[in-house]
């Protein structure tokens, strides 16, 4: 027998159960009792199959996803007991229907384990292959190259610290050759995105520079302070700079071309021979083609004589040396001859090849000998540079002026004309306007001449390498490739620095922590014995930053003072640098002091009127110099205001308790008066107190009553009596040695 639907449109279910239609109606009529049964089973029926109905929609609703199983099934024939279906059989069928939904969505996840083991085996497949292709930026966090080489967090920190890579997180950068090797040990072929099709870079040296035109020598000056270098260079030019100079000390790089008596053009850098501008020099040595080391003939060879000769050296830059000052008393030429050759200076006069010239700035004296040596050397070295081409330079200065941004070049290769568009660092420029060291207008400047360019869209730092572009896209390109290498780099600096500092924090809090619990200052070691707890440096935590903004006259002398001021400090308190421009203080600068709370550095500018009341108004604080080191003493004077001083103990006076006297002070309340004698010095009412009980302090703080006798006095001198009575503290003992004390504070210097 089947049960089926009646009709597709309906929902109720016909059951027709036929050998029960049969027998009815072959069959006589029944009696009451079978008659009731028959009904009762029947009522049983319609109601069991209302309830199937009911639990056959609600599966069907819910079977649309999946299939509807559940609202078609068959019943065979022999299952029927007495032409109905029991419930029993009912159940067993529905059942049965869902182990079969069971059995298929049991199928259904191991076709889906099949799939992913087959995919997972490709995959593997294809890493046994070959070597797999990555692209990686210059820098990338470790995070992103952990994702990269598709390799868990917390396994790749642990793969990392095996290959050799000590505090390391997830947040640390890491440069793109490094992620390259480790990409390698990942089986991947890496390739490293540098963008320097971007940037702009200068052209290939020609295989062969004898073709090539000569250029005009580039000659430093260089040498210890005061030595006579720009009285030199003032004597061969016939000019008076020497006599501008603040302190007679040069303050930035001076380019000036000078043409000799013989006709020979040769080009001059006159750097700063302060200790503060070591960078100015550095860029001096790294440009020019020949070095004259000026010693002093009455002071010899000095320490930035030495510092010259290094950075000479270290440019692989040949040496003259011009013993200056000659026509002074006490000048001492074989001195300084020798002391030249005991700092490595192989001169002449020993079997070297370093010449010497004994010159007088004043005078004249030995300047002949001094221009032919330098002729001389220049014709050895065979200096040439190409006349086409993209033009190319070094940065020697710049400034801001009221036609504009300024920048001093030494033009090393082609032409520059007004016009061409080049890039310095992370700045580019239209040239409008080529001017000579004598403020001329000029059309072009070949190779070793130095000339002021103006039309910059920013200051370009001296030292920068300045290139050529073709056209404004590729110069604007190569300035933001280079912003966003520089922004990259000093976030990865950043990110380091602030790890080690979380690092160190941490030691430092377990080693407080240590020192709460062992307060001998000995700890517990691993191995059961006993150590003592060592103390982090001061400057990592806990060191107070001063704030300065730096305005100056040039981008040379902002660079070098900054350098200057950050050279100072102690582990206490430090200088930071927010801002560092060249150019005169702005109300601008005066609005960032104020809310920064920082101190304005201004150098070799003068100030105007209402720039000096709006700091006046705020609160800001300028320091204004023309001569470096009186800056750096007055920075150091500042800094030293924010040490913390020095407090020490300075003993007043003596006293020894010989007996205590019970007061009564109101009702039961009783109080402690020490008798005492004075031993030492004077005991004053309004002094510190401390008492102290066999060598140690017990307690300090201000006295309640001093009195002799009944009479409240202010003071007692050595070797009177007196009662001394503390609100604070009452365990006062015969013996005790109470000592008069006043705290003496020295503000430490730097």
């Amino acid at each position: 027998m089947k049960i089926t639907k009646s009709d597709s449109s309906s929902s109720n279910w016909a059951i027709i159960p036929q050998n029960a239609r049969a027998s009815n109606e072959g069959s006589a009529v029944q009696g009451p009792v079978e008659a009731f049964e028959e009904d009762r089973r029947r009522r049983r029926y319609e109601q069991d199959r209302d309830a199937d109905v009911d639990r056959s929609v609600a599966r069907k609703d819910r079977g649309k996803k999946r299939g509807d199983r559940a609202s078609r099934y068959e019943v065979e024939e022999d299952e029927w007991e007495d032409g109905y279906p029991s419930r029993r059989e009912k159940r067993t069928s529905y059942r049965d229907e869902g182990e079969d939904d069971y059995g298929a969505r049991r199928d259904d996840r191991y076709e889906q384990y099949v799939e992913k083991k087959r995919k997972k085996e490709e995959r593997k497949a294809q890493r046994d292959a070959g070597p797999r292709n990555i692209t990686l930026p210059e820098l990338i966090s470790i995070t992103d190259l952990a994702r990269a080489l598709k390799v868990h967090n917390s396994l790749f920190l642990e793969q990392l610290g095996e290959l050799g890579f000590e505090n390391v997180s997830l947040e640390s950068i890491m440069a793109g050759e490094t992620a390259a090797l480790v990409a390698q040990e990942y089986g991947f072929e890496p390739i490293v995105e540098t963008g320097a099709s971007e940037d702009l870079k200068p052209r290939p040296l020609p295989e062969d520079a004898s073709v090539l035109p000569q250029r005009p020598p580039v000659v430093t000056i260089m040498g210890h302070v005061d030595h006579g270098k720009t009285t030199l260079l003032d004597y061969l030019r016939k000019s008076s700079i020497a006599t501008q100079e603040h302190g007679g000390i040069t303050q930035h790089i001076g380019a000036f071309s000078v043409k000799l008596s013989v006709g020979k053009q040769i080009t001059f850098l006159d750097t700063p021979g302060h200790a503060a501008f070591l960078t100015m020099r550095q860029r001096g040595a790294n440009v020019t083609d020949i070095v004259i080391l000026v010693v002093a003939a009455d002071d010899s060879v000095k320490p930035q004589t030495l510092e010259a000769i290094k950075h000479a050296r270290a440019a692989k830059v040949p040496i003259i040396v011009a013993i200056n000052k000659i026509d002074k008393e006490g000048a001492r030429i074989d001195q300084v001859k020798q002391d030249l050759a005991r700092h490595g200076v192989e001169i002449e006069d020993y079997g070297g090849d370093v010449q010497v010239a004994c010159v007088s700035g004043k005078t004249g004296e030995g300047m002949d000998a001094l221009e032919e040596n330098i002729l001389t050397l220049s014709e050895i070295l065979d200096m040439r540079a190409e006349e086409d081409g993209p033009a190319e330079g070094w940065i020697l200065e710049s400034s801001l002026k009221p036609i504009g941004k300024a920048a001093t070049i030494l033009v090393k290769r082609g032409t520059m004309r007004s016009g061409d568009i080049i890039a310095a660092g992370t700045t580019w420029a239209r040239i409008r306007h080529l001017r000579n060291e004598a403020g001329i207008m000029i059309a072009e400047a070949p190779p070793g001449t130095p000339i002021e360019v103006l039309g910059w869209k920013d200051l370009p730092a001296a030292g920068e390498l300045v290139i050529q572009a073709p056209d404004e896209r590729r110069a604007r390109n190569a300035c933001e490739y280079r912003k966003s290498l520089k922004d990259r780099e000093k976030d990865a600096a950043d990110h380091e620095r602030s790890v080690k500092q979380r690092k160190l924090i941490e030691e430092r809090r377990a080693m407080e922590k240590a020192a709460k619990e062992y307060p001998d200052g000995r700890e517990r070691r691993t191995d059961g014995t006993w150590g003592t707890t060592e103390q982090l440096p001061a400057e990592e935590g806990g060191v107070k930053m001063v704030n300065f903004v730096v305005k100056g006259d040039v981008h040379g002398s902002v660079e070098a003072v900054c350098a200057s001021i950050l050279e100072i400090g102690s582990n206490e308190v430090r200088p930071r640098v927010l801002r560092s421009v060249p150019g005169h203080i702005t109300e601008g600068d005066i609005d960032h002091a104020a809310t920064s709370s920082s101190i304005i550095v201004n150098f070799n500018l003068p100030i105007s009127g209402l720039v000096k009341r709006m700091a006046e108004e705020q609160g800001v604080r300028i320091l204004d110099h023309t001569v470096i080191y009186h800056l750096a003493d007055d920075v150091k004077d500042v800094l030293s205001g924010y040490l913390t001083p020095d407090v020490s103990i300075k003993v007043l006076g003596d006293a020894e308790v010989l007996q205590i006297f019970p007061i009564n002070v109101k009702g039961r309340m009783y109080k402690n008066i020490a008798g005492c004698r004075i031993r030492n010095g004077k005991v004053g009412r309004n002094d510190l107190f401390r008492v102290i009980r066999e060598g140690e302090k017990i307690f300090e703080g201000k006295l309640e009553s001093l009195k002799h006798l009944k009479k409240d006095i202010d003071d007692v001198r050595k070797g009177g009596e007196c009662g001394i009575g503390f609100a604070e503290f009452q365990n006062l003992q015969v013996g005790d040695q109470i000592q008069a004390f006043e705290e003496v504070t020295t503000q430490r210097k730097l």
